[in-house]
């Protein structure tokens, strides 16, 4: 049995566009019910959570009255949502945003363009669904529509995918099939591969800025109270000082390690499991050889401790100054420290640069044959 996984879908379309039965298509017989589900905006975008098996749940997130004279309305919404699901944890992005257009409207509205833009700002992959591409002599339209999509948004002609949801016979007694399917099924999986190795190492230079700059703004405050006009270049204190200052550098340099390889085996592990239990077809196989448990493996060279010498020296040739001259050996000193401790940040973001480069390399290796198309 493989493990389980929570999967957060989507799917946005104005009403008749055949939402409701793509994802039953997709998902399985009655996953989604007109009106069902709960609102979660307060403004037409509700969620419906089904277990289409023990080993995998689904989070399905619908619009109901998705107008086109209610556009900016919409767009702020539709943000509103995305930044709610753009968080650390990748069992809580949007796994799947789907956008659904009808082949029989034969065009794309001005409305749909801004609202397919809008998701996609932030870099979320989009999977435009084509619906009704079984209706008789819409191949032209198709082509229209397809080129009107792609050169007026960052859709990917890939990402743009002719389906019909259910069969029907026709006048002529013609029986027509379901399609599109497997490979929105395989989008899904390319987009959300694309999602991770793009979001992954953003995270990590977030997280490890963060850490940086809480390391450096620490040292200085410890410089300001400990450097003052009384003995500010006390041997025994300088000593003290250096070695919390290394030894908290060094803390930060192993935390970023740590929390890229964290990262890594997150995404690994997501990956997989969403790639297995996701509608119980996996299109890609990844295996547990696959898995690294740490892939950074950096040493950065030790700057030198932070000395005031010079400093010191100065104070010493002049013992008997007075205020005026202690007040400029403590601002001198704290400027050399100030210089040595802007030297070391420049290096723990080196290595940061580094990490994440990295990162963003051995995700996008998990499956390096997901993005040729079948």
């Amino acid at each position: 049995m493989g493990k389980r996984c929570e999967t957060n879908v989507l799917i946005l379309g104005k009403t008749g566009v055949g939402k409701t039965s793509l994802c039953n298509y997709i998902f399985g017989a009655e996953v989604m019910k007109t009106g069902a589900g709960r609102p979660v905006t307060g403004m037409g975008i509700f969620a419906e959570t089904i277990e289409l098996s023990p080993d995998l749940i689904l989070h399905l997130y619908d619009s109901w009255g998705l107008e086109a004279d209610k556009s900016e309305s919409w767009k702020a919404l539709i943000q509103e949502v995305l930044d709610q699901h753009d968080v650390r944890e990748i069992k809580d992005w949007f796994h799947t945003i789907i956008y659904c257009l009808s082949a029989k409207s034969a065009r794309v509205e001005d409305f749909d363009l801004e609202m397919i833009k809008t998701l996609g700002k932030d870099g979320n992959p989009v999977l435009v669904v084509l619906t009704h591409c079984d209706v008789m002599n819409v191949e032209t339209a198709i082509a229209a529509m397809r080129t009107e999509i792609i050169n007026k948004t960052a859709v990917r002609e890939q990402d743009i995918i002719e389906a019909s949801s259910h069969t029907k016979v026709l006048l002529s007694g013609k029986k027509t099939e379901v399609f599109g399917k497997e490979k929105i099924i395989h989008r899904i999986k390319v987009n959300l591969l694309y999602s991770i190795s793009g979001k992954m190492p953003q995270i990590l230079a977030a997280i490890g800025q963060e850490k940086i700059n809480g390391w450096f703004n620490d040292c200085q405050e410890v410089v300001k109270k400990q450097v003052g006009l009384i003995n500010p270049t006390s041997g025994k204190k300088e000593t003290s000082r250096n070695e919390f200052f290394d030894s908290y550098a060094q803390d930060i340099f192993d935390d970023i390690g740590r929390e890229s390889d964290a990262l890594f085996n997150e995404a690994y592990d997501f990956f997989s499991a969403f790639s297995s239990q996701f509608s119980g077809n996996a299109l890609v196989e990844v295996t547990e050889q696959q898995r690294i448990p740490q892939i950074t493996h950096f040493q950065i060279k030790k700057s030198d401790k932070i000395r005031t010498s010079i400093a010191g020296v100065v104070f010493l040739a002049i013992p008997v100054v007075g205020w005026l001259g202690k007040f400029a050996i403590q601002e001198k000193t704290r400027a050399y420290y100030r210089e040595g401790l802007r030297h070391n940040k420049a290096l723990l973001e080196d290595h940061l640069q580094v990490c994440v480069q990295i990162l963003s390399q051995e995700l996008k290796k998990i499956n390096s044959g997901l993005e040729i198309e079948e």
